[in-house]
């Protein structure tokens, strides 16, 4: 049976039952598997045969470095005129696929959080390589948060590779996001890096989010459709981006691609101000490292 493969953004799952039974209504001809957080790498997916899915929603940089071979293997191809534009203010930051591969459904922003008793407070990205931090950072360890710190911090500072090693080898690993924010929230780390959603939450009240001069890091979840995929897979991909969807991911503080959907304010406040060059720059980092 043709399947359809979901990997929701960790902070919907909490609130994830309306839409997957939403889902599950709409796949009336299809296999519907929704996955969990997988903290290793997903396989690139097949790009040829069989086993292709209809669509594949999904965050991990495992399968998106792949790109140019799905394209070139004419079996991924989104289908035209029935998917909804992204709204223009991300268009213009060049967060449209060239390719047509991926269809973003939404970004989940990577910032700062720290301990507010600390001076001075963190304000940028490259505040994070003084030797005072030694030690005092923590991230979530997850292989794409991981990968996606390296493709951005690399592409920022490539040449201080001595600040850089010296971050990576005494960073705290804590597994989930959550973990972070507990932990600048203890005290036993200064700062943590986390997405948006993480970040706003706060324990204690002693903590207090950055978003950095140089812009967001970015995690973004797309969708990649099947060349000529089944009906349900096109009909589920409008929903996803439909306003009431949307709704459900900006809630906790992801970016929505709708444009009727608001903002959250920590994005509108900052100006979208995310650091990102481009997907060929993106796909050709992610190969790279």
């Amino acid at each position: 049976m043709k399947k359809i493969v979901i990997s929701f953004p960790l902070p919907v799952m909490p609130i994830a039952q309306p839409l997957i039974r939403k889902l599950q209504e709409l796949a009336t001809n299809t296999q519907l598997e929704f996955t969990g957080l997988n903290p290793e790498e997903d396989e690139p997916l097949p790009i040829r045969g069989d086993d292709i899915p209809e669509l594949v929603v999904t965050h991990h940089v495992s399968i998106m470095k792949n790109r140019d071979a799905m394209v070139s293997s004419g079996s991924y191809e989104a289908p035209k005129g029935v998917i909804p534009e992204m709204r223009d203010d991300l268009q213009e930051k060049g967060f449209v696929d060239p390719t047509g591969c991926f269809i973003p459904l939404c970004f989940v922003p990577l910032v700062l959080l720290y301990d507010r008793s600390i001076k001075p407070t963190p304000s940028s990205w490259e505040d994070l390589l003084e030797k005072r931090w030694q030690g005092r950072i923590g991230s979530a360890s997850t292989s794409t948060f991981i990968k996606l710190l390296n493709v951005n911090l690399k592409s920022l500072f490539g040449e201080r590779v001595d600040q850089l090693n010296q971050l990576f080898d005494s960073m705290d690993l804590k597994g989930l996001p959550i973990k972070v924010n507990l932990a600048v929230g203890d005290g036993d780390l200064d700062v943590g890096i986390a997405p948006l959603p993480f970040a706003r939450a706060s324990r204690t009240g002693d903590i207090s989010m950055c978003w950095p001069k140089e812009g967001a890091f970015c995690a973004i979840h797309v969708m990649i459709f099947k060349k000529d995929a089944h009906e349900d897979a096109i009909k589920i991909g409008r929903y996803l981006l439909s306003d009431e969807a949307q709704q459900l991911m900006s809630a906790p503080g992801l970016i929505p691609v709708n444009p009727n959907v608001p903002l959250p304010e920590e994005a509108v406040e900052n100006k979208l101000n995310f650091y990102w060059e481009g997907w060929d720059w993106f796909i050709g980092r992610l190969n790279g490292i």
